[in-house]
C-alpha cells in the first residue's frame, strides 16, 4: 500500500509518497543508492545525509553563538531558519545537540567535543522511525544527549541504563494518537529532557514562557487544538 504525504518533495514540490516496502532510490545530490520508503512520486529522492547537511551547518552556527540555557528557545531559533523543513531527520540531531549545548551554557561540565558528538550520533537516526520502527527520533535524541553527557558505552552499566531510561521517558511523551509532526515531537522531547535532567541528574535548565507554534500552515496534518502548542 502507498500513501501520499502532505509534506512536499524538496526537488519538485510534489507531495511525498510513504510506502510500506523499501525500494532502491538514488539520491539526487550525492548519487548513491539507498533503500527507501519515503520518496517523491516523480522519482526524486534525497538521502538522510544530504537532506540534513545544510540544516546541520545552521545548527552548528546557532549552537556556537548562543549563550541561552533554554533548550526550547534554542530549538525555536534553529527551526525558524528557512532552510529547515517542516519534517525530517534533521530534528533527530537538533534535539541532542541543543540539550548538550544548553547544559554546557548553564555551566555544567560536559565532555570534550560533546556537542559535535550529539550532532553526529543524532544524524544516524533515519527519518520515519516513529512510524516504521516505533521509536521517535526526537525521543532517541534525549537518550543520545544523556549518553554523551555521561560518556556512556554499552559496557557502562549505570550510565547506559540512564540513557535508555531517558529515551523511554521521552518516548512516553510522544504517545498522543496523532500523525507525526517533527516540530511537536522535538518540543515534547526537549520538555521531557528538561524534566529528566532535573529529576535524575540534578541539572536545572531554564524555560522562558509558553511555547506557541507558528508552523500550522506548513503542516497539513496539523491536529490543531489537539496539539499543546497550537495557537489560533
Amino acid at each position: 500500500m502507498i500513501k501520499k504525504s502532505q509534506e512536499n518533495c524538496g526537488v519538485c514540490g510534489k507531495p511525498l509518497v510513504y510506502g510500506t516496502e523499501e525500494v532502491l532510490k538514488r539520491c539526487n545530490f550525492c548519487g548513491d543508492e539507498f533503500p527507501a520508503m519515503i520518496y517523491c512520486p516523480e522519482g526524486h529522492y534525497v538521502c538522510d545525509a544530504c537532506h540534513s547537511r545544510g540544516v546541520l551547518d545552521i545548527l552548528r552556527d546557532v549552537l556556537n553563538s548562543t549563550k541561552s540555557v533554554d533548550p526550547i528557545e534554542i530549538l525555536e531559533k534553529v527551526m525558524a531558519h528557512p532552510s529547515v523543513p517542516m519534517h525530517g531527520p534533521e530534528h533527530h540531531s537538533m534535539v541532542p545537540a541543543i540539550i548538550v549545548a544548553a547544559v554546557k551554557n548553564a555551566g555544567y561540565p560536559v565532555p570534550e567535543g560533546a556537542v559535535e558528538k550529539a550532532i553526529e550520533r543524532g544524524s544516524k537516526v533515519p527519518g520515519g522511525w516513529c512510524g516504521f520502527y516505533g521509536a521517535c527520533g526526537a525521543a532517541i535524541g534525549v537518550g543520545i544527549a544523556v549518553s554523551v553527557l555521561t560518556e556512556a558505552t554499552p559496557l557502562t552499566g549505570k550510565t547506559r541504563s540512564l540513557a535508555n531510561e531517558a529515551t523511554a521517558y521521552a518516548l512516553n511523551k510522544m504517545v498522543d494518537g496523532s500523525p507525526r509532526c517533527c516540530k511537536r515531537a522535538s518540543r515534547n522531547a526537549l520538555y521531557a529532557a528538561i524534566e529528566f535532567l532535573k529529576n535524575k541528574m540534578d541539572i536545572n535548565l531554564k524555560i522562558n514562557g509558553k511555547t506557541k507554534c507558528g508552523y500550522m500552515a506548513r503542516n497539513r496534518e496539523c491536529v490543531k487544538q489537539a496539539c499543546p502548542y497550537y495557537q489560533d
